[in-house]
């Protein structure tokens, strides 16, 4: 009888322990590319309740929550038209949906171009880099610094609580 053995890799050309945290995130993003695969197009765009979200919106949020830790405050740009189009943006408010034509493969293509885009973000840094911090200003004009350890830390849990969450939500649909 085989042993199968089950860990992570960090991915070539980043600093081994900053891949670490790609492998993770890259492990919950396999896991929610399966759970939403096979979801019609109707069942992805459907509300359990009109005060929830659509299972195409959770995993569109999935890429945003990634896409603006690591594009905004990660790599300190700002939320510009330009960069806007690089996403979907705001997927939570109103007139912000995805079409509702939009597939799954197609949610999915779009986790994963985010995916490619942290990845070319952090290859430049080194496993140091992970203790850096970054600041964010609120609204309101508080300021908050994060370390790279936790923004990654937080990604992957964010989307494995948003993993669970559509879970749920595919099995009350069935």
């Amino acid at each position: 009888m085989e042993t199968e053995s089950i860990t992570l890799t960090p991915p070539e050309g980043i600093a081994p322990e900053i891949g670490f945290y790609l492998a993770g995130m890259e492990e919950v993003r396999s896991q929610l590319r399966d759970v939403v695969r096979d979801i019609s197009t109707e069942q992805l765009h459907s509300r359990l309740r009109p005060d929830t979200h659509s299972i195409a919106q959770l995993v569109l949020h999935c890429g945003e929550a990634e896409w603006w830790w690591i594009q905004c405050v990660v790599g300190g740009r700002d939320v510009d038209a330009e960069l806007k189009e690089t996403v979907f943006w705001d997927v939570f408010e109103e007139g912000c949906e995805p079409p509702a034509e939009m597939t799954s493969e197609e949610c999915i293509g779009e986790l994963d171009r985010v995916s490619a885009m942290t990845r070319d973000a952090l290859s430049s840094f080194a496993d140091e880099g992970l203790e850096r911090f970054f600041v964010r200003e609120r609204k309101d004009g508080t300021k908050q610094e994060f370390s790279l350890r936790w923004i990654l830390h937080h990604l992957i849990d964010h989307e494995a609580q948003h993993k669970g969450q559509i879970l749920m939500l595919k099995r009350l649909m069935s």
